[in-house]
């Protein structure tokens, strides 16, 4: 089914008539700081994903481990500097710069910049591809993945030049409150989807049970807010599956 379905955090599966686009997968149950509160996803559930787009090299955002559960044949795109740590991972890795694209059967996913670190424990934040958000072009729609960004003026040019329909917005401690609010009026979609929230806490904290600064994005923003629920899913128009 055509759809955007919220597995928590920044996982979201993609189902672009029938071809499954994830971001960000992550299932581990221990990370570095982090502990993840409710079940993975099953095997069965990602059994048709085609593509896995990496956001950037923070462990809750790359897991060699996770990805190694997927398809083989599964392509996983990702910043230059994550392809680091997937050199032993069984599925093709290609590494991506801002403006590079790659064609599947529907439409075509184009790599655009964010403003964030991108080595596996890194702070230092800057806009020259070490982390990438994803643009997924179809006839029906346009979904604009953000990735962990601070708000910078990269994602209003991306609003003004792919026009998406859909944004994954990843709502977190980059990008929250007005900073938020301003991001989503910038890429100026109809449907705005909050995610990095959801499924891992911390040893002593639940995890968040709802996105950051909900009150503020929900007054600011109105019927444009999607909340998905973790497993819930956002139909798409999109294409008729084969």
């Amino acid at each position: 089914m055509n759809a955007i379905t919220f597995w928590g955090h920044a996982s979201c599966y993609i189902d672009v008539g029938g071809y499954g686009i994830v971001t960000d997968p992550v299932f581990e149950t221990k990370l570095h700081v982090r502990r993840r509160k409710v079940p993975a996803p099953p095997p069965v559930a990602y059994a048709g994903a085609r593509v896995i787009l990496v956001s950037h090299a923070h462990d809750d955002h790359l897991s060699p481990r996770t990805i190694e559960s997927f398809p083989e044949s599964t392509v996983v795109l990702c910043p230059v500097p994550a392809a680091t740590y997937l050199q032993h991972v069984r599925q093709p890795v290609r590494p991506m710069r801002p403006g590079d694209e790659v064609a599947f059967p529907h439409g075509t996913i184009v790599a655009v910049p964010a403003h964030h670190p991108g080595s596996r424990r890194g702070v230092d934040a800057e806009v020259d591809g070490r982390a990438l958000g994803y643009v997924i072009r179809t006839p029906q729609d346009t979904i604009y993945v953000t990735g962990d960004t601070d708000l910078c003026p990269e994602i209003g040019r991306v609003g003004a030049r792919y026009q998406p329909t859909h944004v994954l917005l990843h709502v977190n401690g980059h990008l929250k409150g007005m900073d938020a609010v301003r991001a989503a009026r910038a890429i100026g979609a109809r449907a705005i989807v909050p995610i990095h929230w959801g499924a891992y806490g911390y040893y002593w904290i639940h995890e968040q049970r709802q996105p950051r600064t909900m009150k503020v994005l929900r007054a600011e923003l109105g019927s444009t807010l999607v909340r998905l629920g973790l497993g819930e899913s956002l139909p798409l128009a999109g294409p008729a599956p084969p």
